[in-house]
């Protein structure tokens, strides 16, 4: 099976993120998955702002079909880009905010986010010895 490559995920993306489409194929153009990762963490923060915290679960599938589909680099920015952003919504959500986008973060995405959680709960406990 062929994998997702960056040209297709910018595709997907665009056609998933219609308030943000015209973001997502300008960066496409200038063949930048990071700052398209970016513009989608942007956008969903914005959602979280404004209260809209519905429609960041799905948004959050889409990401989460992409990341199974998509080839090593599609992933390791989904890894190391997307999810990472996990902490800081955290912060920024209500408890019971959380605990609805956690509810809908896509289990593969969920089991990266835990790993990186922990890894970093580890780092800092060892700072402080």
């Amino acid at each position: 099976m062929n994998k997702i490559n960056e040209q297709s995920a910018s595709q997907f993306l665009a056609n998933h993120y219609d308030e943000i489409k015209e973001e997502i194929n300008d960066l496409s153009t200038r063949r930048n998955m990071a700052g398209i990762f970016q513009a989608i963490v942007n956008h969903i923060n914005y959602l979280l702002a404004n209260g809209q915290i519905e429609k960041i679960g799905i948004r959050l599938k889409y990401i989460g079909w992409l990341y199974k589909r998509g080839n090593e680099q599609i992933c390791n920015l989904i890894e190391n880009l997307f999810v990472r952003s996990f902490r800081d919504m955290k912060r920024r959500c209500t408890t019971e905010q959380w605990i609805y986008m956690y509810q809908h973060i896509p289990r593969n995405l969920k089991q990266i986010y835990l790993l990186q959680d922990k890894n970093c709960n580890l780092i800092t406990q060892k700072s402080f010895i």
